[in-house]
């Protein structure tokens, strides 16, 4: 019979082998792993569609991509700035870079016809980069309801309308080699701060149509097309004039993390690893430590952001 020593042992082990499970995991995503960007050009030419790329994140993915050997089809509302990423984008090769123009916050768009023009192309990565909320001190009742319908709108509307009319196109080509979409994400949907509420619902949407969206592609008709949801944390951007630091990586910094581990087999992850550190420790912090961190973080934001407009 074994001693209350013993049992502890026992238990001790058992509580430390998820732990250790989780810190392998850890090492091999951000340490080890390869990238498999690459397998995703296939039957080229090979398209990647990057929403939200006229600046930030999706300006340096754009670049990224296009190094990679990707095609581009680009998004942007402002032509102006969108074809100045696109003639950036082209220095670099002699590859497509196309680009169409929405404003992602209205949702009136017809979606069959403004992808008419890309839906015989071998579009193979769709990253919805697309989304944000500005910075205020004002609560959800102090918003417009236009204003209310444009952070769900360019957040999580827009993106399913365009999933939901690309799919079709993405199937064909995974036919040929796999197909990856990814959602944006923040990490405003795992911790709900204060002023952000329709923002990380708006993500939290985006998680849960990742999960479903990867589980019917792949286990109820499996079909070669993945899905994955991007943890985000802070990142150097027009929308986050934040000094680069270690947890604060710039758009160019994150957009590299992003290609490294993109198709690594997590539905959910944060690309950056310091993202990851962050958000373990948020889950260890607990709801209540997580709520008082955020509301004494998020002031402090707004007031910088006031301060840098």
């Amino acid at each position: 019979m074994l001693s209350a020593l013993e049992i502890l042992a026992v238990i001790g082990v058992v509580l430390l082998v998820p732990l250790l499970y989780r810190l392998w995991n850890f090492i091999w995503l951000y340490f080890l792993r390869p990238s498999t960007a690459h397998k995703y050009l296939h039957a080229a030419p090979t398209y990647a569609l990057i929403t939200g790329a006229s600046d930030g994140i999706g300006k340096a993915l754009a670049k990224e991509l296009y190094d990679q050997g990707f095609n581009l089809i680009l998004h942007g509302r402002n032509e102006q700035k969108i074809r100045k990423v696109v003639e950036e984008v082209r220095r670099n090769g002699a590859r497509d870079v196309l680009y169409f123009l929405a404003d992602a916050s209205d949702v009136n768009h017809d979606f069959e016809r403004m992808m008419a023009p890309y839906m015989n192309l071998n579009i193979t990565l769709v990253v919805h980069n697309v989304g944000n909320q500005g910075f205020t001190k004002e609560r959800i009742d102090g918003f417009s309801n236009a204003d209310v319908a444009g952070i769900v709108n360019r957040n999580a509307i827009f993106p399913l309308h365009l999933t939901h009319t690309l799919l079709p196109r993405l199937r064909l080509s995974a036919k040929t080699g796999p197909v990856l979409v990814q959602f944006m994400g923040s990490l405003a949907s795992e911790i709900s701060p204060p002023r952000f509420a329709i923002y990380g619902a708006s993500k939290s949407f985006l998680k849960a149509l990742a999960r479903g969206l990867d589980t019917d592609e792949q286990v109820w008709t499996p079909t070669g097309v993945h899905f994955e949801y991007l943890v985000t944390g802070q990142v150097q951007s027009n929308s986050m004039r934040l000094t680069a630091s270690l947890g604060t990586p710039t758009s160019e910094t994150y957009a590299k993390a992003i290609v490294a581990r993109m198709g690594c087999g997590w539905r959910k992850y944060c690309p950056f690893w310091v993202h990851a550190v962050q958000l373990w420790f948020s889950e260890v912090m607990g709801e209540g430590m997580q709520d008082k961190y955020a509301a004494g973080a998020i002031p402090e934001l707004i007031a910088l952001h006031e301060k840098k407009a």
